[in-house]
C-alpha cells in the first residue's frame, strides 16, 4: 500500500472505528456530569455564549470541565473551566482571585442547568420531575463554588478557526446583565428545559449565601481582563544532547 492510499484511510469510518477500539480514553471516561450555562466575555458584556460543560470531579472540592459550544457530535471545543469550593477559593493568592467568578446567581437564576440524556424522561420535553430532582445535590454544591473559565475559541466572531488570544469569561451576578432572552428561549426549547420554572423551584430549597467579596472583581473595578501576547526571551533546553551554548 503506497503512502497516498495510507493517508486516505486516516479520516475513513473504518479507520476511526479501529482506532477507537484500540485506544484508551481514561480521562474522557472519567467525565460524569454535563452542565449547560451561558458565559460572557470579561472585556465585552455584549457577547454571550452557550457553554456545555463536561466535568470530572478530581476531588469533592475541585472539578475540571471541558467546554463545548453544543452537545452535538460536531461540537467545537471552546474552552475549560476549573471549579473550586469556597475553602479553596479562600486559600488563593489575592492576585489570583481576580480571575475567578461566583456561581451563586448563575444557579439561582436557572441559567446553569444539569443536562439529561435524551433517553431520560423530561430531557427533551420538559416534565420537571427527573432532571429537577436529579440535579438538586449538584445545584446545592455548585451554588457555593467559584470558577475560572478560559475560552480559547471565540466562536461568536471566528466560527471556523480558533483565532486570537484566549479570553477570560465571567458569569452573571444579577438581573439586567444578560444573556439575551432569545438565547435563553432557544436553549430551553432545544434542551427541553424551563429556566423560569427552575428559578422558582430553586428559590424553595437553596439556602441564603453571601458571595466572597474577592470574587467577581469587575463589579468593583468596572474593568475586564484581557490576555495579550508578549514576546520574552525563552529559557533554552540545557539537558543531555543540548546544542545550546
Amino acid at each position: 500500500m503506497d503512502n497516498d492510499t495510507k493517508a486516505s484511510l486516516y479520516h475513513s469510518k473504518p479507520y476511526m472505528a479501529a482506532a477507537s477500539a484500540m485506544t484508551t480514553f481514561k480521562p474522557i471516561n472519567a467525565i460524569h456530569q454535563h452542565l449547560c450555562a451561558f458565559h460572557e466575555y470579561s472585556q465585552d458584556r455584549t457577547r454571550h455564549l452557550e457553554a456545555h460543560h463536561y466535568c470530572t470531579h478530581l476531588t469533592h472540592e475541585f472539578h475540571q470541565c471541558i467546554i463545548y459550544d453544543s452537545d452535538q457530535p460536531n461540537a467545537k471545543l471552546i474552552g475549560i473551566e476549573y471549579i473550586v469550593s469556597e475553602k479553596i477559593f479562600d486559600s488563593l493568592p489575592a492576585e489570583e482571585k481576580r480571575y475567578w467568578h461566583s456561581h451563586k446567581y448563575e444557579v439561582e437564576s436557572g441559567y446553569l442547568q444539569m443536562q439529561a440524556n435524551s433517553l431520560v424522561p423530561g430531557a427533551w420535553f420538559y416534565s420537571g420531575a427527573v432532571t429537577d430532582i436529579a440535579e438538586q445535590p449538584a445545584i446545592l454544591e455548585i451554588h457555593k463554588t467559584y470558577g475560572k473559565t478560559i475560552h480559547t475559541w471565540p466562536v461568536d466572531i471566528s466560527p471556523d478557526l480558533p483565532l486570537g488570544p484566549p479570553n477570560l469569561m465571567v458569569s452573571y451576578t444579577g438581573e439586567g446583565q444578560g444573556p439575551p432572552p432569545e438565547m435563553i428561549k432557544a436553549r430551553d426549547e432545544k434542551c427541553g428545559m424551563d429556566t423560569q420554572a427552575k428559578r422558582k423551584l430553586r428559590a424553595s430549597y437553596l439556602p441564603e449565601y453571601e458571595v466572597r467579596a474577592e470574587a467577581d472583581q469587575w463589579e468593583k473595578t468596572g474593568k475586564g481582563i484581557v490576555f495579550e501576547a508578549k514576546e520574552v526571551p525563552f529559557k533554552p533546553y540545557d539537558g543531555p544532547g543540548s546544542t545550546q551554548v
